[in-house]
């Protein structure tokens, strides 16, 4: 029981740096914070690489869950709920492969020709972040649906 209560408070860690790392990249995704202001487009690469790391953990932690936790990996695999997860999960990494290279796009160009996006482009990449922010809300609520057997 140490073992499954450790692998949920793993996937659970996991989740909500997820959470932090995108709350923080929506949150600097502002044309008056991005201003001409080198800082924070480095800023915004470096989450940028800490959202994907919690992607990577999200799915590690979930996986070893599956492999290692009491319910097993039959029991998971027939479960809906756990494809609805997969499924939206999916959908948030979809919509950050995106972002991710207009993010490096917008970093190469301010090297070469110190280059700052446009009011516009800014507030479509945060546009991006809130519909992923959306989606990751339903996962949670399926997760604990999937913990508590339905």
């Amino acid at each position: 029981m140490l073992l499954e209560s450790l692998l949920a408070y793993a996937h659970i860690s996991a989740i909500l740096l997820l959470a932090v790392f995108l709350t923080a990249k929506t949150a600097l995704m502002r044309v008056d914070v991005i201003a001409g202001r080198k800082s924070v487009l480095d800023r915004l690469m470096t989450l940028d690489l800490w959202l994907w790391a919690s992607f990577a953990a999200v799915l590690a932690t979930g996986v070893a869950r599956m492999a290692w936790g009491v319910k097993g990996w039959a029991w998971y695999a027939g479960n809906p709920l756990l494809w609805g997860k997969v499924v939206l999960f999916a959908v948030m990494v979809a919509m950050a492969l995106p972002q991710t290279r207009t993010l490096r796009r917008w970093n190469l160009r301010r090297v070469q020709d110190d280059f700052f996006p446009d009011a516009e482009d800014i507030r479509a990449q945060r546009v991006w972040l809130m519909w992923q922010a959306h989606v990751m809300v339903v996962v949670p609520l399926l997760g604990a649906l999937l913990a508590y057997g339905y």
